[in-house]
């Protein structure tokens, strides 16, 4: 009787890969490992603590906007209730969504009024700007220049520092200088704003190293925020007012300038009957009544554009307000220590499994060689 049971493959046999290949090298070299990692996690603590405190302060707000017209009356709020949306676009102009306002927080000009914005340093009156670049560079940040960033300096010593010239002089698009654009892009880690979608609350959050000037710029980018919402929300309706305003006052000289003319035209001659006094009334009175319509009629559009702007205006209810942070936010020391101990682990622990093979590949080449 013949055993019909199939042997392994020698190609099978020699794919296999034994665990004691990959457990017995890390065992031999436990200490070395051990010892990599330990110094690793040594160096991810002096970093830890080479890093400035930080603090955190926001505030929480609800957006709020008045809808009127159409499906937004009576119905609106029991729809609202149901999370259903009955209205299909604002009243006076291009509504800003909350998901939207972490975009106009990345954006340039957004980001000039907040470094433009004043706020209190040790009882000066300073811009954020000023504020920023008198901060001296932490000696983590000046490490990171030499070490990590230093390709990068090599590369723009010989490099031309010449910026590209825009033509013409009274051009609007402008490049951002240097140290402009290195503002920009440390605020982009220092303030975020996050948006529940579900509950449309906005939380907006500043970090900065100093509790009091980290309350003072969420205070500052609230308000900044806030009242570009508003410009951009009543933008329409604004420019609407502001061009009846100005026909009104236009017409309201007119109209006093007609009536005094009248009332001195009358006191002159008031014993005159004759034809040409009482055409030359005539005309003035049709004159006056005109004016009196127009002008009676501007000041009642003025006053509907003045409710629809106020109407149109959205108000934010702050749920949150910012408070002066008493406890620091970062950084985690425990959390530096950790994550270097395990990544100099892993990297102790691949290079001594990579170490024999990678010995006899070299070995290899310098035989057949």
């Amino acid at each position: 009787m013949t055993d019909n049971t199939p042997s392994p493959s020698p190609s099978n046999s020699e794919d296999e890969i034994d665990l004691r290949d990959l457990i017995l090298p890390l065992w031999k070299a436990r200490k070395q490992i051990l010892t990599i990692a330990t110094m690793c996690g040594i160096l991810g603590g002096i970093v830890g603590f080479l890093t400035p405190a930080t603090y955190t302060a926001g505030s929480t707000f609800l957006p709020q906007t008045t809808q009127s017209g159409g499906a937004g009356g009576s119905l609106g709020g029991l729809a609202a209730l149901a999370g259903i949306n009955l209205s299909t676009g604002g009243g006076g102009g291009g509504e800003i969504p909350p998901s939207m306002y972490a975009t106009v927080l990345a954006s340039e000009p957004f980001r000039k009024r907040i470094l433009d914005a004043k706020i209190w340093v040790n009882g000066d009156s300073v811009t954020y700007r000023n504020y920023l670049e008198s901060q001296p560079s932490s000696a983590l940040g000046t490490i990171q220049e030499y070490t990590i960033g230093l390709p990068g300096k090599l590369i723009g010593v010989f490099t031309s520092s010449e910026e590209p010239k825009v033509g013409g002089t009274d051009i609007e698009l402008q490049p951002l200088s240097d140290s402009e654009y290195a503002l920009h892009n440390s605020m982009a880690g220092k303030i975020s704003i996050a948006n529940d979608k579900k509950e449309g609350v906005v939380s907006l959050t500043v970090v900065e190293g100093n509790p009091l000037i980290a309350a003072q710029v969420a205070k500052v980018t609230e308000e900044v925020l806030q009242d570009w919402i508003i410009e951009h929300k009543i933008k329409n309706a604004k420019a609407q007012y502001d061009f009846i305003e100005k026909q009104f006052d236009t017409k309201q000289k007119e109209f006093f300038s007609i009536q005094v003319q009248l009332a001195g035209y009358m006191d002159r001659n008031q014993n005159v009957l004759s034809a040409t006094y009482l055409t030359r009334l005539e005309r003035l009175q049709a004159e006056f009544d005109l004016v009196n319509t127009v002008y009676s009629e501007l000041a009642k559009q003025k006053e509907q554009a003045a409710i629809q702007l106020s109407k149109d205006t959205p108000t934010f209810s702050v749920l949150d307000p910012v408070k002066v942070p008493k406890e620091k936010t970062g950084p985690k020391k425990s959390i530096y220590i950790l994550v270097a101990f395990f990544i100099g682990l892993f990297l102790a622990a691949g290079w001594f499994l990579a170490k024999k093979p990678l010995q006899e590949f070299i070995n290899g080449m310098k035989v057949k060689s």
